[in-house]
C-alpha cells in the first residue's frame, strides 16, 4: 500500500491510498505514487516528475502581505515597551542623582536603541533586520 497522487493534465486531482494492481482511474488519469515527506493537495501541478504548489490566488497574497504587516508592527510595538520598561528607573535613578556611571551608560543605550527601533517603517511586509537590545 502507497500513497498516490491521480494526476490528469499534469493537475493533481485527486490523492488516494492503493495497493498498485491495475486499476483504470479513468481516462488520461495517471495514478503517480507519492514519496514520503512530500505533501501533495488536489490542485497541486505534477511536472516534471516534481508536485508543485499551485499558485496563491491574489486574495492570497493579499492576506499574506496584510499578516506579514500586522506581525512586523507586533514586533515594534513590543520591542517598543521593552525599551521603555527598560528606560523608565534608569531615567528615574538619573533624574533623582541616585545614578551609577553603569546606569548613565545603559540609560544612554536603551535610549539610543529606542530611538533606532522608532525610525524602522514596521509598516512593510519586508522581512525586517531589527536593532539588538542592549544588555540589562
Amino acid at each position: 500500500m502507497g500513497l498516490y497522487a491521480l494526476v490528469k493534465d499534469a493537475l493533481v486531482i485527486n490523492t488516494i491510498v492503493w495497493d498498485g494492481d491495475d486499476f483504470d482511474f479513468g481516462e488520461g488519469v495517471t495514478p503517480v505514487e507519492i514519496m514520503e515527506g512530500v505533501s501533495v493537495s488536489i490542485g497541486y501541478l505534477y511536472k516534471k516528475n516534481r508536485f508543485l504548489a499551485p499558485p496563491l490566488k491574489e486574495e492570497q497574497i493579499e492576506e499574506n502581505r496584510l499578516h506579514a504587516i500586522t506581525l512586523n508592527m507586533a514586533v515594534k510595538s513590543e520591542l517598543m515597551s521593552q525599551a521603555s520598561a527598560a528606560i523608565a528607573p534608569l531615567q528615574d535613578a538619573v533624574d533623582l542623582g541616585d545614578s551609577t556611571e553603569a546606569e548613565i551608560e545603559s540609560l544612554k543605550l536603551w535610549k539610543l536603541y529606542r530611538v533606532s527601533l522608532s525610525r524602522i517603517d514596521s509598516n512593510t511586509p519586508e522581512n525586517i533586520s531589527w536593532p539588538e537590545q542592549p544588555p540589562y
